[in-house]
């Protein structure tokens, strides 16, 4: 009789341990798909430039030569080449994969404002433009008199247009960067007798941190808070951590988070916690012309993907976060919605969002300062259900 009790002790005990197995997984796990860049054809200077982007040495060096470029010089970090067309010299430098840079000198206004002219048309109508997650277009003329922006190239380009030089200073620039962290400088600086194309990705050639599957279980999404991490050059998502905290409260409107901040003076840091020192959210540290790195939390899991994101729902609830711990004016809208779009197509932020009352919270943590570099900077986002 005991032997029979025990055994059917046994059978409930490891039907328990299915069940909970079973529970503890939201869906089974499944390949997450990330859209790669494709190689638009070369049809002028800026999709020249944009195609060396990746390519090893020998490969950029025959692009080029295919395109009536010949080499000039090689030097210990990049190739230099030129070509002489209509009377104007592209002299285009390559350092392999990760930079590739045009330039026509000339003292000539008119000439000099007729390519840059070509080469923002040029990015204006290749894939590029639809990918750019950021932008910004300036015209300064005169020296010491600041610039004026524009929203568009074609605001730029009309104003370039009207401008007739009575001194050597005049620039006009287009920065920006795409979802695929490619940076972009197209200049204009008759100070300097040029136009300049520069192109750089540094994580061109180098091995992809994408999560290839999903993970979210039913427990991860029954946690007090859960962190998002966007990458700040690109608004892609790179995962998730859910934790618990002590002394859990529901009043306010706002996640009740404290700041413990160190200036990067040669090395800082910044500490995040909720309500009390107990409560640890993050701790990272801040290099001058250096990089830091996260301690906590540490490591991220990818989450789950889906298909339909939610709305943006305003700042009002959606909000930056500074080094002090409190919550900031947005001054930068479009930023958020970016960051919006990132974590809103999540399984898990559209849960913890959806069962929240309190503000989410935005904090850029930027491990390398001085020199910014944004490769290294990522967004952490907080929801507390």
């Amino acid at each position: 009789m005991k032997k029979s009790i025990h055994f059917s002790l046994i059978i409930v005990l490891l039907a328990a341990l299915v069940l909970t197995a079973c529970d503890s997984q939201l869906a089974p796990s499944q390949p997450i798909s990330h859209a790669t860049e494709e190689q638009e054809a070369v049809t002028n200077d800026f999709t020249l430039v944009k195609a060396c982007i990746g390519m090893q040495g020998d490969d950029s060096n025959s692009l080029l030569r295919q395109q009536g470029f010949s080499e000039e010089e090689t030097k210990m970090y990049y190739r230099k080449y030129n070509k002489t067309e209509n009377g104007i010299t592209k002299e285009v430098h390559i350092s392999a994969p990760t930079y590739a840079a045009m330039m026509v000198k000339n003292d000539d206004f008119t000439v000099l404002k007729s390519v840059f002219n070509q080469w923002i048309q040029d990015m204006r109508h290749s894939t590029t433009y639809s990918h750019l997650v950021r932008a910004s277009y300036s015209l300064g003329v005169g020296w010491g008199k600041g610039k004026l922006t524009f929203n568009t190239p074609e605001e730029l380009l009309a104003a370039l247009d009207t401008v007739t030089p009575i001194d050597d200073y005049v620039e006009a620039s287009f920065y920006g960067n795409d979802c695929y962290a490619n940076k972009y400088e197209l200049v204009l600086a008759l100070y300097m007798k040029g136009v300049f194309m520069d192109i750089n990705n540094l994580r061109a050639g180098q091995p992809s941190d994408d999560f290839t599957e999903s993970d979210l279980k039913e427990s991860d999404l029954k946690k007090d808070i859960l962190i998002s991490k966007v990458d700040y050059f690109t608004f892609q998502y790179k995962g998730f951590y859910a934790l618990n905290v002590s002394g859990k409260t529901n009043d306010g409107e706002l996640i009740p988070i404290i700041s413990e901040y160190k200036a990067p003076c040669d090395f800082g840091f910044i500490k995040l916690y909720y309500s009390n020192t107990g409560n640890l959210l993050v701790d990272g540290t801040i290099v001058w012309n250096g990089c830091g790195q996260l301690a906590f939390p540490e490591p991220f899991r990818a989450g789950l993907p889906v298909k339909e994101a939610i709305p943006f729902p305003g700042t009002e609830h959606f909000a930056r976060l500074g080094e002090d711990g409190q919550y900031a004016e947005t001054v930068n809208e479009r930023e958020m919605k970016h960051i919006w779009q990132s974590v809103s197509y999540q399984k898990e932020f559209q849960h913890y969002f959806g069962n929240s009352t309190k503000k989410a919270a935005v904090y850029l943590y930027a491990p390398s300062v001085g020199l910014f570099d944004p490769y290294e900077a990522y967004y952490l986002v907080f929801v507390e259900q």
